[in-house]
């Protein structure tokens, strides 16, 4: 029988660390100071044009009072803005500002040059292990998720 723990506790280490790392605030070609979290809403409102708020939480996995608070603190710094939907006096669409366009395009050129490391090791990585990986990171979250429900 396999010893997990060690899988395990190595998991546990890695999201403590990611949460670290997630929280800590950088500039993307602006002086506005955005945490990984603000930069990833940032990124999905500029691959979506004209997202709203329900389809912004799907495309990120949150609930829609997450992406909602969340993007009251990107118009408050001024890299967000709501405006009324052209289709419907009730639904509020998003797009990016001025800087929010800049802190857009920085972020996608710091991807494109390849500098993010989980990107290079996942580039390098055996296609077997990639499948397995990923499999293997779906059922995780499947059962997180469920988790979430209890």
């Amino acid at each position: 029988m396999k010893d997990h723990s060690q899988i395990i506790e190595l998991i546990g280490r890695i999201i403590h660390k990611y949460n670290q790392w997630d929280n800590k605030k950088r500039t993307y070609g602006t002086d506005i100071p955005l945490t990984k979290a603000e930069i990833h809403t940032i990124a999905a409102v500029g691959d979506h044009p004209g997202i709203n708020i329900t389809t912004l939480a799907q495309v990120l996995g949150v609930t829609k009072g997450a992406a909602s608070q969340m993007i009251y603190r990107l118009v408050d710094k001024g890299t967000v803005e709501k405006k009324v939907s052209p289709d419907s006096d009730t639904e509020v669409v998003l797009s990016l500002t001025e800087d929010g366009q800049i802190n857009y395009q920085t972020h996608q050129a710091y991807h494109q040059e390849g500098n993010d490391t989980a990107q290079k090791l996942l580039e390098e990585m055996p296609d077997a292990l990639y499948t397995s990986m990923v499999a293997y990171l779906t059922a995780f979250e499947a059962s997180i998720d469920e988790k979430l429900k209890e």
